[in-house]
């Protein structure tokens, strides 16, 4: 048996000490994220994306107005790197399994990307990283899915509700613990957890127990600094609201530790992959479960388990949109383009504002014109000064027009945006007076593109194929029933059954490189074209390439004599997948399936 003092959890017989523990460690990430400013900065580019980038309140006759340049190179960007499904490609690794459980592998990766809309996932994701410069998620099995019969579901999990431990740690994988954490209402805590129901409390309820206010609390005046006082200061920082009250009535904080633990028993390690996960609730005087690697089905001998990726690795998966070789939560773009985005906004709101100045000019009325003021109005009608003189001194009130200047230096803002952003060559591909229509230079464009997105298509292609590792694993060790999957062959739907047990091999799932990035149909629809004059494609390929409607009913009446009686309905490409050996030696006995969304209640 191990010594417990080198592990970093205490056992699971003391779920006191345990659930303690916990709590250290998370508000060790959540104030390490106040050190570095994440949170502040997290917040202001979700402010600056949703298009508000003046504070406070408008001021009458002051206009404050913003051209969202930062939302549109966002949404720019995103589109591009999600605008075709990932290619899977699946290689052997070991002597073990024949080629039909490797291309079985590789259509069930491309039918569940498909039928649980994976590439809405992703998108989220996506989003996430441009906006904050981190995109997390995690793969779990939920067995409440498919009416019962459990799925593989993807969490697109909030950088705001995720942490390592240590803090400085730049990979997930060499963290000794992974935490998620957020809000959970009590009624779908006690449904989650219900013989932990009657023990459940309120945030807001376990405050008030000290018979202080929660938001005295909450403020810390510095002389609680108990357990309680701790979790208040926690439940501020991650609400957000200084003057709020959290997370309500009706919520309790819950997280979600993944730890490594390597205790060792007689006939091996007590947790399978050296993978422990606890969940806690409040400040962790409720310990909810404390359970081995969920990820790994118990009832698989050490062998099979060994084979599937996720039996030593935690089920959560980072890309940054900009790599930053000193922190673990990258960068975005936003940080190189705010402050230009904020000086357009001012240039907009003078232009407005002296636009505003000559649409509504102030009169000069001397004192002796005999002219009332109330005489000066939008209407139709005669003023009658009392002299020639006198009428002449009645005129508009001239200001100085430097309106040239601000539109020359919004231009200069506008051109270095477009250079920082990257996009400078694509807008002027689209200008009107330069319109670019040649097939071959809109795929030099395309690629022109992804070369300035290198670092992002490498990133992110990362996340795809881990997510797609991460799936087979749980289908490895989940797939307990039959399960029927579809998948395009030979331009039809075909159908076949797939076993979880008969696909427990090794094996390695690549993604091919930006092959979620968009491509030219115009040009594959020409090369498609010359090839088939050329002899070197055939009808099939020809009407494939075009996307040409009822492919499988056009090949029918020109080849009668190929198609069977009930052939299959055509579809459309679907990409592929595989999985990956995990990295250690030794297995455990005791396994756990499911596991805890606390962003979202899965």
């Amino acid at each position: 048996m191990s010594d417990a003092a080198n592990q970093l959890l205490p056992g699971a017989d003391a779920p006191e000490l345990v659930g303690s523990r916990v709590f250290d460690l998370l508000e060790a990430v959540v104030r390490d994220k106040a050190r570095l400013g994440l949170a502040d900065t997290w917040t202001r580019n979700y402010r600056l994306g949703r298009n508000q980038s003046w504070l406070g309140p408008a001021q009458p006759g002051v206009p404050q107005l913003g051209a969202n340049l930062l939302h549109l190179h966002r949404q720019r960007t995103v589109n591009m790197l999600t605008d075709n499904h990932p290619t899977f490609n699946v290689s052997r690794v070991g002597p073990a399994g024949d080629e039909q459980v490797f291309t079985a592998l590789e259509r069930a990766a491309a039918w569940w990307w498909n039928e649980q809309e994976q590439q809405a996932v992703f998108e989220r994701s996506v989003i996430n990283g441009e906006t904050y410069g981190t995109a997390v998620e995690k793969v779990v099995f939920d067995p409440d899915l498919e009416y019962g019969l459990g799925e593989v579901r993807t969490v697109s999990v909030d950088p705001f509700a995720f942490g390592v431990y240590p803090t400085a740690c730049l990979d997930i994988q060499e963290a000794e613990a992974v935490l998620h954490f957020a809000p959970m209402s009590l009624r779908q805590a006690a449904r989650r957890w219900p013989e932990a129901a009657g023990k459940l409390k309120s945030d807001a309820d376990m405050l008030a127990e000290l018979g202080d206010g929660r938001r005295e609390i909450m403020l810390g005046d510095g002389r609680r600094q108990g357990l309680f006082a701790r979790f208040g200061e926690l439940v501020r920082t991650l609400s957000g609201a200084g003057d709020g009250d959290g997370f309500g009535q009706d919520a309790t904080l819950v997280c979600e530790c993944w730890v490594r633990d390597y205790t060792m028993t007689e006939n091996g390690p007590l947790y399978p992959g050296f993978i422990r996960c606890v969940t806690i609730a409040g400040p962790g005087t409720l310990v909810l479960s404390d359970r081995p690697n969920p990820s790994i089905n118990p009832a698989l001998v050490p062998a099979e388990a060994m084979a599937s990726y996720l039996y030593d690795r935690f089920p959560f998966a980072l890309a940054n949109s900009l790599t930053d070789p000193v922190s673990l939560w990258g960068a975005s773009d936003f940080e190189q383009l705010a402050e230009l985005q904020l000086e357009i906004n001012k240039c907009l709101s003078q232009l407005t504002y002296h636009k505003d100045r000559c649409a509504r000019p102030k009169i000069i009325n001397p004192r002796d014109s005999g002219v009332a003021n109330a005489a000066f109005t939008n209407r139709q009608g005669i003023v009658n000064p009392t002299s020639m003189a006198a009428a002449q001194g009645i005129r508009y009130l001239e200001f100085a027009n430097n309106t040239r200047d601000i539109e020359s230096v919004l231009g200069i803002y506008r051109e270095l945006f477009s250079q920082l952003s990257g996009i400078g060559e694509l807008e002027r591909a689209a200008a009107p007076d330069h319109p670019v229509v040649a097939y071959k230079a809109i795929a030099a464009l395309i690629e022109q593109a992804a070369t300035l997105l290198r670092g992002k298509i490498r990133n992110y292609s990362r996340l795809v194929r881990e997510r797609g590792r991460m799936f087979l694993s749980h289908m490895q060790n989940w797939y307990t029933e039959e399960r029927w999957i579809s998948f395009a062959e030979s331009g039809a739907v075909s159908v076949a059954p797939v076993y979880g047990r008969n696909c427990r091999v090794p094996a390695r799932l690549t993604v091919v490189s930006g092959s979620t990035m968009p491509v030219s149909r115009v040009q594959q629809r020409e090369e498609a074209l010359a090839l088939y004059e050329m002899g070197a494609i055939d009808r099939q390929d020809l009407l494939e390439k075009l996307d040409w409607n009822s492919r499988a009913a056009v090949l029918a009446r020109m080849e009668p004599e190929s198609e069977e009686p009930g052939g299959a309905l055509p579809l459309l490409d679907l990409p592929t997948g595989g999985d990956n050996p995990p990295r250690t030696s030794l297995a455990g006995k005791e396994g756990g399936g499911g596991t805890l969304d606390a962003q979202s209640g899965g």
